[in-house]
């Protein structure tokens, strides 16, 4: 089966992701997960600072960030394993030098825990991920970014949906063309998500992503996207 991923459009958002949407299950040996999702963030930074709050998130508060793009695939290579890859776009209005942002991601995951009950069927998996981006202006030097990350998921699954818990700690180094020296910020990541599953479809996720340091002043994103199963 041929098939593609949609994804929905939300409001602004002030913060990449670190971990893209998932299920706590890997997908089946042989076969390929095809999507999409879009991350929106409702709040980001202190309630005083207003909309100039959204911007206290970013790596790059020179703009208003919009929502973030990320296109998925996920290929189940062994019995419990599967490894994905995402690529990552978000732009910026009114930045003087960093109005765009691309990047890569690369991940692999394994159920560590199956667990069959008479009801749902219990999951624990953990990743291990990195990722590299640029951020910049045409015309003007690039900002460049490196990250890993190891997230740890829970998963309840039912016949045709399945709730996942997950928690991610990462790190992020990111080196400015004009600003000395560059930053090596930890981040740290929270979601509670549905997802329907056979088949694929329709995920719903709601996280907060912050840096520990500053941990109050985190956001509160808003992930939606739609995947499909290639047999």
């Amino acid at each position: 089966m041929r098939t593609f991923g949609v994804v929905f459009f939300l409001g602004l958002s002030a913060c990449s992701t670190v971990t893209p949407m998932q299920t706590a299950s890997v997908v089946d040996p042989g076969h390929l997960r095809l999507g999409g999702q879009l991350s929106a963030a409702g709040f980001c930074g202190s309630i005083p600072g207003g909309v100039l709050g959204m911007t206290s998130c970013t790596e790059y508060p020179d703009g208003i960030p919009l929502p973030e793009l990320r296109l998925n695939g996920r290929y189940g290579f062994a019995r419990a394993f599967d490894v994905g890859l995402s690529l990552q776009g978000q732009g910026q209005l009114i930045a003087p030098e960093r109005s765009f942002q691309l990047g890569l991601t690369a991940d692999v995951k394994g159920e560590l825990l199956r667990i069959p009950t008479s009801g749902p069927t219990h999951l624990v998996s953990v990743g291990l991920l990195g990722g590299a981006a640029v951020a910049g202006r045409l015309s003007l030097p690039l900002w460049t970014q490196i990250e890993w990350g190891v997230p740890l998921f829970y998963g309840l699954q039912f016949e045709h949906l399945e709730l996942v818990a997950s928690a991610t700690l990462s790190q992020r180094f990111v080196h400015s063309p004009t600003v000395s020296p560059s930053t090596d910020t930890a981040r740290v990541g929270f979601s509670l998500g549905i997802f329907k599953r056979n088949p694929a479809g329709i995920g719903v996720q709601l996280g907060y992503l912050t840096d520990p340091t500053r941990f109050s002043n985190g956001a509160i994103q808003l992930q939606v996207g739609l995947f499909f199963d290639v047999k």
